[in-house]
This record gives C-alpha cells, sequence and structure tokens, in this order.
C-alpha cells in the first residue's frame, strides 16, 4: 500500500464516532427527539416517529425538517432533546485523549449537533477540548446539516483548508459520500459497533468502496462490495482508537 501526504487535518464526527454506537445514547436522544414533536408540535407518537425518519432521509437531520417546514426553534430543539444524562451512557476513554494528542494533524470536531452537546460527551470521554481547533456545530454551519455541501464549504473556509488536506472521521456513509465526492477528503468510517465488539458481516460489505481508492499508510482497504456501487469509504475502522495506526502514525 502507498502511502499519501499527511492530511492538515482530521476532522471527527461526534455521536457514535468518538465513542461506540451500543452505548445507547443516541437511542435516548431519538426518544426525545420523538418526545419533543409530541410535546411541542401536539402530533401522536407515531406520527411523530414517522416523520423523524422520513426527515433524516429528506434534510439530513429531523431538525432541519422541523426547522424548515414548521419553524421550530434551533436552541429550543437542542436544548431539549440533548437534555440527557450523558455520564451515565458514556465512559471515560483515556486511551482516546491520549491518541488524539500524538495525532500530528490540526483536529477539529463537525457535527450536527449543538456545542454545548458536544462539549457534555468529550467531557464524559474525558477528552480534553484542546485537541480541536474548534467545535463547528449545527449553528457555525449556518443550520446546513452533513450532509449538506454547505456545511462542508463552511467548515473548510473556517479552516482555511481544501478538502483534499483532510480526512473526515464518520459513522455515517452519506456524509462520508459527499466529503469524498465534492470535496475530496479522504474518508474514514467507524463501524457501528461497540469497543471490542465483533461487527457483522453485512456492515462491513455496505461499508466498502473501489480497490483503487487511494488509502492512507498502515490501514486496511475495505472488502469489494456486493454491490456496484462504491460507498464513499476510502477506510473502514472497528474503533476510533484503530485510527491512529489507519493514518500511519502509530
Amino acid at each position: 500500500m502507498t502511502p499519501v501526504n499527511t492530511p492538515e487535518f482530521i476532522l471527527f464526527d461526534l455521536d457514535e464516532t468518538l465513542y461506540p454506537s451500543s452505548n445507547g445514547l443516541m437511542n435516548l436522544i431519538r426518544d426525545r427527539i420523538v418526545e419533543y414533536m409530541v410535546v411541542r408540535l401536539g402530533w401522536s407518537r407515531d406520527e411523530a416517529e414517522e416523520r423523524r425518519q422520513r426527515y433524516v432521509r429528506e434534510y439530513g437531520v429531523t431538525l432541519d425538517g422541523l426547522h424548515k417546514l414548521h419553524g421550530v426553534d434551533v436552541g429550543d430543539y437542542m436544548e431539549y432533546v440533548h437534555a440527557v444524562p450523558h455520564s451515565e451512557y458514556i465512559e471515560p476513554n483515556p486511551a482516546l485523549d491520549r491518541m488524539l494528542g500524538r495525532l500530528r494533524p490540526s483536529k477539529a470536531i463537525f457535527t450536527n449537533a449543538s456545542q454545548s452537546h458536544a462539549r457534555r460527551v468529550l467531557s464524559a470521554l474525558g477528552v480534553s477540548t484542546s485537541h480541536f481547533e474548534c467545535i463547528f456545530d449545527f449553528e457555525a454551519a449556518g443550520f446546513c446539516p452533513k450532509p449538506d455541501p454547505e456545511a462542508y464549504r463552511r467548515i473548510l473556509a473556517r479552516l482555511g483548508v481544501r478538502g483534499d488536506q483532510c480526512v473526515l472521521v464518520e459513522d455515517n456513509l452519506r456524509n462520508l459520500a459527499t466529503a469524498k465526492s465534492m470535496f475530496g477528503m479522504t474518508t474514514v468510517l467507524v463501524k457501528k459497533c461497540g469497543h471490542g465488539a465483533e461487527c457483522r458481516p453485512d456492515t462491513i460489505r455496505t461499508a466498502a468502496t473501489r480497490a483503487d481508492t487511494p488509502t492512507w499508510a498502515g490501514a486496511t482497504a475495505p472488502n469489494t462490495p456486493m454491490q456496484s456501487e462504491p460507498t464513499h469509504a476510502d477506510l473502514v475502522i472497528d474503533d476510533i482508537l484503530q485510527l491512529e495506526q489507519a493514518l500511519g502514525e502509530d
């Protein structure tokens, strides 16, 4: 495998990327999203759940659909859905804090959530905010969520870099697709499984990409998918702690 130039920036998604999806925090937040629509908009739980899923498909995140179609206040929504006991779900991860300190490229958080939620997640993980040049949240993106290309344009402008100088680390293939196809970012998929857990084979297949996609030194390219379309993940890792090896920095 041929090494490529070290990136200028590593952009980290937050939820279910820096911590494992198996801890259940996002399930709780999804329940809070449905509850918000029931309480604030007066919908039944069935209607709220249907709209939650539909707005995620059509807008990238539920909030974008609620904001554009129903005038929902962004701050009120964020405060409500993120009013959860982060530390009861997220375990401290001192190894992650140490790894971030060793990674040489500059780093930023790139999340569709709020600044305050991101800070609470990092606090629960025991990860210092000093590792990151910025926490680029939904508001900083001009209320344009990933995978909207405008969110990527805004963070690149904020950081003063080109897409091909960045690595995006994500658990969401749609967000990686925009990063790679429109901005030339190198993309790393964190599979949806817990730390030390065995991921399902079908998860590995759907995270695959073309064999000719450039990869970083020391990483393993994903398997060839059953379908012919690439899925825009240059690299696939089981756990965020594998990122250092994937980038050839261990």
